[in-house]
């Protein structure tokens, strides 16, 4: 491609005003890896002219209206794996430091919790006004120079609180009830013993005496290969909820300040959804669904062989495999919408 566009989710992860409890390399690297991974988009792939994103598209063998898609997804793929691997630097001294902010940004781009729905803008605007358990919620709207907290540049007349299309765009997007706030994991909340409402998931179906559409505190989480509360943002396959192993795809994330849906990309593209939204979704969108599910289970592989250690396992080939082997029930399920 000729161009990049950064989409406003995108602009919004590098405002670290919005994160909550996330840890600080996680805040800072995770705009570092979206603009690697959209400049990727030109620099790694498709590593032709750039007439070739068309051209390429069009030699998919895969109906029309669905071609860009497969062809993006593809390129998601290949240019992750570039950006995270530090494969295009040159320069030898900030090689290492730029291979890992990639990593941490593309784990955190990935798996921090989201809480941008219309009923959580709505909720986390009231909250301000309110308190959460009895505490102010910290204000964390941008503040002009001279001005006060939630106030804008270039505002309209007589109302400092309403913006103009002259007022930077970012500013529109920070604070509660503007932009998405950002949550760590809940493997991360369960393992950091943080309070209740930072480990509570709903269910997405019933399982045993767990009932779809209740919340749940998280007790303890385990990994693919059977490591429980890790610290590390990584695919978790388990939580242990009311002294039961549940599939974690088959919760979702609760925002911990305002109690609503607050999920991942991870679970976004996992989560348990029934058989004939899945069947809908698919004759609506297209198959290239299933290459984005593919693609998150694919990426790990990857890390796990070459990057990050999935346990005590070494860094290999066989451990991707292994990795694969561990997650493809659960990758089954997803595809059918089980």
């Amino acid at each position: 491609m000729a161009q990049i566009e950064v989409g406003k989710d995108q602009m919004m992860l590098c405002l670290t005003n919005n994160y909550h409890k996330v840890p600080e390399k996680y805040t800072t690297s995770a705009p570092f890896f979206v603009l690697g991974h959209e400049f990727g988009h030109i620099v790694a792939h498709p590593g032709k002219d750039t007439k070739y994103w068309t051209t390429g598209a069009k030699e998919l063998p895969v109906e029309g209206f669905q071609q860009f898609k497969w062809m993006n997804a593809i390129s998601d793929i290949l240019v992750n794996w570039t950006v995270i691997s530090a494969t295009t630097v040159v320069d030898n001294d900030v090689k290492e430091s730029m291979r890992q902010q990639m990593v941490d940004g593309w784990k955190a781009s990935s798996l921090i919790r989201r809480c941008n729905t219309d009923e959580g803008y709505n909720a986390h605007r009231q909250l301000l006004k309110d308190s959460v358990n009895g505490v102010p919620l910290k204000d964390n709207r941008y503040q002009p120079k001279g001005g006060l907290s939630g106030q804008y540049d270039n505002a309209e007349a007589g109302n400092k609180y309403k913006p103009t299309a002259d007022t930077p765009f970012y500013q529109k997007n920070m604070g509660h009830g503007r932009g998405e706030q950002y949550y760590p994991p809940i493997s991360y909340a369960v393992a950091e013993k943080m309070p209740e409402d930072w480990r509570k998931v709903k269910m997405l179906k019933d399982v045993g005496s767990l009932k779809a559409g209740r919340k749940y505190k998280v007790e303890k989480t385990r990994t693919f290969d059977g490591r429980e509360n890790t610290t590390e943002f990584e695919p978790i396959k388990e939580y242990l909820i009311d002294g039961t192993w549940v599939s974690a795809r088959y919760t979702e994330g609760v925002c911990p300040q305002c109690g609503n849906l607050c999920e991942s990309l991870w679970g976004r593209w996992w989560n348990y959804i029934p058989p004939h939204k899945r069947e809908a979704q698919i004759a609506s969108e297209g198959t290239w669904v299933y290459l984005l599910i593919q693609m998150y289970a694919y990426q790990w592989a990857m890390v796990y062989s070459t990057i990050l250690p999935m346990g005590t396992l070494p860094q290999n080939r066989e451990t991707g495999e292994r990795f694969l082997d561990l997650i493809s029930s659960d990758m089954d399920k997803v595809m059918r919408g089980n």
